[in-house]
């Protein structure tokens, strides 16, 4: 614990303790002595040199909010034991008090404030503050424990296994069937462009249905990380997917990941960018999964 901490654990034990004094003050069910004025003046005198030390942190750090509440604490409770003080041994008393300042500020035809508002600012300080951060002035202010921060453990290092020849996938589930019909899709298109990259974007997007430009964007995202595409930088600086051959499967020991931006404006811009008119890619529905899957059970989709 540094100086300027070990320094505020001490005002707050103050505060404390003279929140004990002025609650026991509160509870006297007598007029009070000389004894317990004279107490209540010598606490009076605490207070304002815990509230000196307490401005010169808030100027140095100005991030002493839970000793401000506790300052606040303290000045409600000097008001309610004076004010009980005064009412039990004088006459005066809120109404009293209320008339008083009512015949200050009417001397005139017109109620003056600003008469009250000059002798307050005579005596006014500005607190350097955070008034979000304060709470109710009720709520018993919590101290903060600050929990040393648990060192990370690195994690053991293992080497990345890749299958030797990646073919066409054969599982059970919907999503899955999926991913293989895109994959045949992938590869003929790849083929038919003379087994150049394709442009990302032109690849998923569907002019006519933003939902289905996410559903192949996500269905690429599994084929990448499967191991069966590659997306790279292309030449207009956008990525481009092409079909990854065996050779650099084999030689990729670590994965990397990206995350792509997608949606409504991006898409319209790259439509217009690449002129694209209708999807290349049609992803089937549900209902279509199990009739497309007999189809093509006889065709081998396999990544060279």
């Amino acid at each position: 614990m540094d100086i300027s901490s070990q320094q505020s654990t001490e005002r707050k034990q103050r505060y404390k303790e003279l929140l004990n004094d002025l609650k026991k003050q509160n509870d006297i069910d007598h007029n009070f002595s000389v004894n317990d004025l004279v107490k209540l003046q010598r606490n009076i005198e605490i207070n304002n040199e815990i509230h000196e030390e307490n401005a010169t942190a808030i100027k140095e750090s100005h991030n002493n909010n839970a000793e401000i509440l506790m300052d606040a604490h303290i000045l409600k409770g000097f008001h309610e034991v004076i004010s009980k003080a005064l009412v039990e041994s004088s006459e005066f008393n809120d109404a009293a008090y209320a008339h008083a300042i009512n015949s200050f500020i009417n001397r005139g035809e017109k109620s003056d404030w600003d008469v009250l508002a000059n002798i307050a600012m005579e005596v006014n300080k500005a607190v350097y503050t955070k008034s979000s951060m304060l709470g109710a002035a009720d709520i018993e202010p919590r101290e903060r424990l600050t929990k040393e921060r648990q060192k990370r453990r690195p994690k053991a290092l293992t080497q990345e296994k890749r299958p030797d020849v990646i073919g066409k996938l054969k599982r059970k589930d919907r999503g899955a069937e999926k991913i293989n019909i895109i994959l045949k899709q992938v590869n003929d298109l790849y083929k038919a462009n003379n087994c150049q990259p394709i442009p990302f974007y032109k690849l998923i997007i569907d002019p006519e249905n933003f939902m289905n430009t996410v559903e192949n964007a996500f269905q690429i995202s599994f084929l990448v990380r499967d191991g069966n595409i590659a997306i790279e930088r292309g030449d207009d600086s956008y990525p481009q997917i092409r079909v990854a051959n065996s050779d650099e499967v084999k030689n990729k020991t670590e994965t990397t990941q990206a995350i792509c931006s997608l949606n409504m404006e991006l898409c319209e811009k790259m439509k217009n960018f690449y002129g694209i008119e209708e999807p290349m890619l049609v992803v089937p529905e549900d209902e279509d999964l199990s009739g497309e899957s007999e189809h093509s059970e006889n065709d081998d989709v396999n990544v060279h």
